[in-house]
């Protein structure tokens, strides 16, 4: 298999077609996930919102004991998204590499999943010192225009900002693979995806651009179809327009309906983003893997 930026683009769309029971067991796991948080934190968020309430009625203002519990929301809410994201991640990835594992959807919480972490983790670290790192040089070069130019600087910051961020593009594009990397030949690799992308900036750029935009008109048709289910779920404009007279806790008893709604489009959507954004990247991977067997085999 050559590596081909449009055949990898619509990955996601095949995963879907020949694995739709993944997609649905995924939009499963996220409507599991959501109910489990609503029943362990959904009294805090009841009671978080009474305080609000009595606080705007006596015009006190909030002390650190009222936000404390968002705060411990938070400190749960944060490693769980994480490791939520490998689980789904390590199945897009898995639903493509190795189709044959197809229980549970592709789905495991392992080895797999542990080393999706580290990368990330890894990553994440990298592209803070490398984004701390152009803004330094970016913010030094304007300035210095700045000192020279004066007043005609500020439009000399614009290309070097614009270049900031076309610069973040470009490291983002080249550590694309490490992920995929990773899953296929269960290592902790990330700078193999910077020798594995040389040479092919830009088919990996359009392969991205085009699973984004297809990302948003995917999003944009479901919206268009779930928006009357809201609307009547909410109650109509009767309910839309009494909202801002509402005290809190009216407003989450009235809003209930519409947030069922919501988190069903939410879960489905989320799953069916999730295969047409990461697919594309497993399929890439797999491509410039075969480039780069198939001359060694030829030799």
């Amino acid at each position: 298999m050559a590596f081909s930026a449009t055949e990898s683009a619509f990955e996601g769309f095949r995963l879907a077609r020949r694995a739709p029971m993944a997609i649905l067991l995924w939009a499963l796991f996220y409507l599991v996930l959501t109910a489990v948080v609503a029943l362990a934190f959904g009294g805090m968020f009841v009671d978080f919102f009474q305080n609000i309430e009595r606080l705007e009625t006596s015009g006190a203002e909030p002390t650190m004991a009222d936000v404390a519990p968002l705060l411990s929301f938070y400190a749960v809410l944060i490693p769980g998204a994480i490791i939520v994201g490998s689980v789904i991640y390590g199945a897009v990835n898995r639903a493509v590499l190795r189709p044959e594992e197809r229980a549970f959807g592709y789905m495991r919480f392992g080895g797999d999943e542990l080393r999706i972490i580290a990368v990330s983790l890894i990553l994440m670290l990298l592209f803070f010192g490398i984004t701390l790192g152009l803004g330094l040089v970016v913010g030094i070069v304007v300035g210095v225009l700045s000192a020279v130019a004066g007043d005609a600087a500020t439009w000399l910051a614009i290309p070097a900002v614009i270049a900031l961020y076309a610069a973040i593009i470009w490291f983002a594009i080249r550590f694309s693979l490490a992920i995929p990397i990773t899953m296929a030949e269960r290592r902790i690799a990330v700078f193999e995806s910077w020798r594995m992308t040389k040479g092919h900036f830009w088919g990996l750029f359009g392969m991205m651009l085009l699973a984004v935009v297809m990302s948003f008109v995917v999003y944009f048709l479901f919206a268009l179809v779930a928006a009357p289910i809201f609307f009547f779920a909410l109650g109509g404009f009767e309910n839309i327009a009494a909202l801002e007279t509402m005290a809190p806790m009216e407003i989450v008893t009235t809003m209930a309906p519409f947030a069922i709604a919501a988190l069903v489009f939410y879960a489905i959507v989320s799953a069916l983003m999730a295969a047409i954004t990461y697919a594309p990247f497993a399929s890439a991977y797999q491509g410039l893997k075969g480039d780069i067997v198939a001359p060694a085999a030829e030799s």
